[in-house]
C-alpha cells in the first residue's frame, strides 16, 4: 500500500542524515531503527517506542504500543504493516511493540499534512515496511532478552525471488525475572493478579496465585521482480497474546472462598499483496490488497468452594477489515504529477458479553451483542508540483461510508517554501473522519470478584444493532477531524532546528469512553450517550545534532487540549490526556565497538477527577465541585540508559558475523511516577456500594540484557 509512494516520495523529499531520523519534504518523517540501534533504556530496538523522540509523539501511560499523536488516543491512529491495517500493536499488554525491529526497512509517520491515500482514522499514520533485500544473499540472526527471544533468516530462492520467515516468542512462560515482575506489577497493580514487591511477604491469595503467560509474532514475506518494472509482493503477519491466572480468593463481603480462573487471547493476523509496475513515459502503477482479522477473547471463570457454583463471564471482540486499492501515476511534466485511486473496504465487527453458568447448563443470561458491518468505496486524487524551492501537494477525497450513510468529502493541502538555502517554510490543512474507534468499557471496575482490566479496549463500529431488546444501542456518530499547520525548518552546520505549530478540532466524540461524564450526568437522566468536541492547540521543537560519534535530539511540545460535553458540563474541561509540558532528551556515543545512549524525560502532570463518596448517590459517588479533571497529578520525570558491545564473529567455513551483547537500565533513580487514574466498586460492612479512585504507578527500576547474533 505504500511501496511505490515511499519511492515518489524519496524522489522529492530532503532528507536530513541525523542518525536514523529523516524528515521528508511532504512533513512526514522516516525512521530507521537499524540506522538508530540503540535507544535509552532498551536493548534492542522498538518500532513504536522510536516514534517518540519526535515531540508531538508520547504515551502519558508509558506503553511503547499506545502512542498518543499531537494528542490523539492510540485508536486514532492508523497503523500499517506492509499495507496491512493493524488493532493489536502491542505484546505484554503495550509494553513491547508487536512488530520485529529486525526486519522492518522503515517506518514513516504523519503527525499532519496526511496524504489523501491514508484515511480511516483522524490522528496520525504509522506505515511500517518490512524488508526488501531478499535478493541479494542469505541473511540471518537470533538473539534472546529477559522477556523474549527471536531469530529470522532471508533465502534468495533465485535472481528474482527471495524469502523471508522471522518469529519472535516470549519467554516468561518459561521463567521470571526481575523485567517479567516489574513489567507484571506495572500492568496489573491495583488488581487481584498483582504480585508482591520484593521482599514483602506473599498472602495466602498471593501464594495460590498461578501464570501461565506468554506472546508470539511471525512474519512470511516473499518477493518477486521479474524484471526491472514489475515487483510483486506478499506479506504476512500472525501476532498472538495469550494469559492464563489462576488464584484463590475471599470473596468481599462474604466469609467463603472462590477460585477465580481469568483466560485471554488476543490474536491479530493479516496479509497483503502489493503489485507495482512501471509503464512508459514514467507511468506507474500500485495495485495492493489486505485483509486483517483481531480477535480478542476474555474469560472470567468463578467457582464458589461453598456451594460449587460456576460462573463464566464472556467478553469477547472481533474485527474483519478486507480492503484493496488501485493507483496510477501519472508525470504530466518536470514539475508536475498527478495520482489517481480508489479504495474498497469492508469492516465487520461483533462485541459479545454474557454469563455462563456452568453448573447449570440449561441457564445463561441473554448478556449482550452489538454487531456492525459496513463499506467503504473511496476515490482520490492528487496534484504534486515541485521545483527547487517549492513543493506543493493538494488533494481530495470522497468516501461513502454504507453504515453511516454518509459521503464524507476530505480535502488536503501540504506546501513548503524554501526562503533561504537552509531555511524552509510549510504549512498544511486536512479533514478527517473516522468511523471505527475504540472505546473503554470499565468492566474491570464494577462487581463483587472484578475481572481484569485486560479486556476493557473494544472496537466498535459505527451503526450497531443488538440482539438484546431490553438494551438501547444509540446510534454512534461518525468522529471528524480538522486540522492546521504551520512549521519551519533551518539547518546550520549540521545544527536542525525543527518548530511547528497545529491546532486540531474534533467534533462527534462520544461519552462512551469516559467513567467519570456518568458519574456527572444526574441520576434521573437516562441518557445513553452523549456528544462533545476538543480542540488542541501547540507547538512541536526538535532539535537534532551529531559530532562524529556523538548525537543527540531534543524534543520539546507545548500543547492544551480543552474538552466541551455542554450536557454534562457548561464550561470547558482540560482533556484527559492534557500535559502542558513534554520533554524529551536523548543522546548517544560510540567508542569504538561500545554503543552508550542516556535519555530523560519529563512531562507535566497529567489531569485527573477527583472523586468522593455519597451514600445517598446510586453510584455511591459524586465528582469534584471544581470539574471534571480539575486536579492534577505530579510532574512525570524518569532517566535510562543503555550500553552494547558488538564483536566480529567468523564461523570455520569462513563466513563472517556478527554478535552484540548489551545491558539497560529504565528508570535509574526509581521515580514513583503516577500515570493513570483507576476506579474500582467498593462494597463496605453494612453492603453499601459506592466507587473510589486510585492511582496507576510507572514502571520502577527495571534492568534488561540482551544477546544477539548475526550471519
Amino acid at each position: 500500500m505504500t511501496a511505490r509512494n515511499s519511492e515518489f516520495r524519496a524522489g522529492f523529499s530532503k532528507r536530513i542524515p541525523t542518525g536514523g531520523i529523516q524528515k521528508n519534504q511532504d512533513a512526514s518523517v522516516s525512521i530507521s531503527t537499524k540506522k538508530l540501534r540503540i535507544l535509552p533504556g532498551l536493548v534492542e530496538p522498538d518500532v513504536l517506542q522510536s516514534l517518540q523522540l519526535l515531540p508531538g509523539i508520547n504515551s502519558p501511560t508509558e506503553d511503547p504500543a499506545g502512542l498518543y499523536i499531537r494528542g490523539g488516543t492510540p485508536g486514532q491512529n492508523l497503523v500499517l504493516w506492509d499495507g496491512i491495517k493493524m488493532y493489536h500493536n502491542g505484546h505484554f499488554f503495550n509494553q513491547i511493540s508487536t512488530f520485529n525491529p529486525f526486519i522492518t526497512k522503515n517506518t514513516t509517520v504523519y503527525r499532519g499534512g496526511t496524504s489523501v491515500r491514508y484515511g480511516d482514522r483522524i490522528s496520525g499514520v504509522i506505515a511500517i515496511e518490512s524488508d526488501d533485500d531478499l535478493l541479494e544473499k542469505v541473511k540471518a540472526g537470533g538473539g534472546l532478552n529477559l522477556t523474549h527471544l527471536d531469530t529470522y533468516i532471508k533465502v534468495p530462492l533465485s535472481k528474482t525471488v527471495g524469502l523471508m520467515l522471522a518469529g519472535r516468542r516470549s519467554t516468561t512462560d518459561l521463567y521470571q525475572n526481575i523485567a517479567y515482575n516489574n513489567l507484571v506489577r506495572k500492568v496489573f497493580q491495583n488488581t487481584r493478579a498483582n504480585i508482591p514487591d520484593n521482599g514483602e511477604g506473599a498472602t495466602p491469595e498471593e501464594r495460590s496465585r498461578q501464570d501461565d503467560f506468554s506472546f508470539s509474532d511471525s512474519n512470511f514475506k516473499i518477493l518477486w521482480k521479474p524484471n526491472d518494472n514489475n515487483k510483486i509482493k506478499f506479506s504476512s503477519i500472525f501476532a498472538e497474546n495469550r494469559l492464563d491466572n489462576n488464584k484463590t480468593i475471599l470473596v468481599p463481603g462474604a466469609n467463603i472462598e472462590a477460585e477465580v480462573k481469568d483466560v485471554l487471547k488476543i490474536r491479530n493476523f493479516g496479509f497483503s499483496l502489493h503489485w507495482d509496475k512501471k509503464y512508459y513515459n514514467d507511468i506507474s502503477q500500485n495495485m495492493n490488497f489486505y485483509f486483517s482479522s483481531y480477535d480478542q477473547r476474555y474469560n472470567n471463570i468463578e467457582k464458589s468452594t461453598f456451594n460449587n457454583s460456576i460462573e463464566n463471564l464472556i467478553n469477547n471482540n472481533t474485527i474483519k477489515d478486507i480492503g484493496g486499492e488501485y493507483t496510477v501515476h501519472f508525470p504530466l511534466n518536470k514539475k508536475e504529477s498527478l495520482d489517481v485511486g480508489y479504495q474498497f473496504t469492508y469492516n465487520q465487527t461483533g462485541y459479545e458479553i454474557k454469563t455462563i453458568f456452568l453448573d447449570d447448563p440449561g441457564f445463561e443470561d441473554d448478556g449482550t451483542t452489538l454487531d456492525g458491518n459496513g463499506t467503504n468505496h473511496t476515490i482520490y486524487s492528487e496534484y504534486k508540483y515541485k521545483t527547487s524551492k517549492t513543493f506543493v501537494n493538494i488533494g481530495l477525497r470522497g468516501s461513502q461510508v454504507s453504515n453511516a450513510n454518509t459521503f464524507f468529502i476530505e480535502p488536503r493541502m501540504f506546501s513548503s517554501y524554501k526562503l533561504w538555502n537552509d531555511f524552509t517554510l510549510s504549512t498544511s490543512a486536512e479533514l478527517k473522519n473516522q468511523q471505527l474507534n475504540n472505546y473503554l468499557t470499565y468492566n474491570s471496575a464494577f462487581g463483587t470478584i472484578k475481572t481484569l482490566p485486560v479486556a476493557d479496549n473494544v472496537w466498535i463500529l459505527s451503526n450497531n444493532s443488538s440482539n438484546n431488546e431490553e438494551v438501547n444501542v444509540p446510534f454512534i456518530n461518525v468522529v471528524k477531524s480538522m486540522q492546521f499547520t504551520l512549521g519551519a525548518l533551518y539547518t546550520y552546520k549540521g545544527w536542525n532546528f525543527d518548530l511547528e505549530g497545529y491546532y486540531k478540532k474534533i467534533t462527534d466524540i462520544s461519552s462512551l469512553s469516559d467513567l467519570v461524564l456518568d458519574l456527572a450526568v444526574p441520576d434521573d437522566d437516562d441518557t445513553i450517550i452523549f456528544y462533545g468536541k476538543e480542540e488542541r492547540i501547540g507547538v512541536d521543537f526538535l532539535l537534532k545534532k551529531r559530532i562524529h560519534n556523538y548525537r543527540f535530539w531534543a524534543g520539546y511540545s507545548l500543547s492544551k487540549t480543552i474538552t466541551s460535553f455542554p450536557f454534562v458540563q457548561d464550561s470547558y474541561y482540560n482533556g484527559n490526556y492534557d500535559q502542558h509540558h513534554v520533554f524529551n532528551l536523548s543522546q548517544t556515543l560510540q567508542v569504538k565497538k561500545f554503543e552508550f545512549s542516556l535519555g530523560w524525560n519529563y512531562a507535566s502532570g497529567r489531569p485527573f477527577t477527583k472523586i468522593f463518596r455519597d451514600d445517598d448517590d446510586l453510584d455511591g459517588a459524586f465528582i469534584d465541585p471544581k470539574g471534571i479533571n480539575s486536579s492534577r497529578f505530579k510532574p512525570y520525570h524518569r532517566l535510562d540508559t543503555s550500553v552494547t558491545y558488538r564483536f566480529a564473529l567468523n564461523t570455520s567455513e569462513g563466513a563472517n558475523g556478527m554478535g552484540m551483547i548489551g545491558i539497560s537500565l529504565r528508570n535509574i533513580y526509581n521515580r514513583k511516577n503516577t500515570i493513570s487514574q483507576g476506579f474500582r466498586e467498593i462494597q463496605d460492612e453494612d453492603f453499601n456500594f459506592y466507587l473510589e479512585g486510585f492511582e496507576n504507578k510507572s514502571l520502577r527500576f527495571t534492568p534488561d540484557f540482551v544477546l544477539r547474533f548475526n550471519f
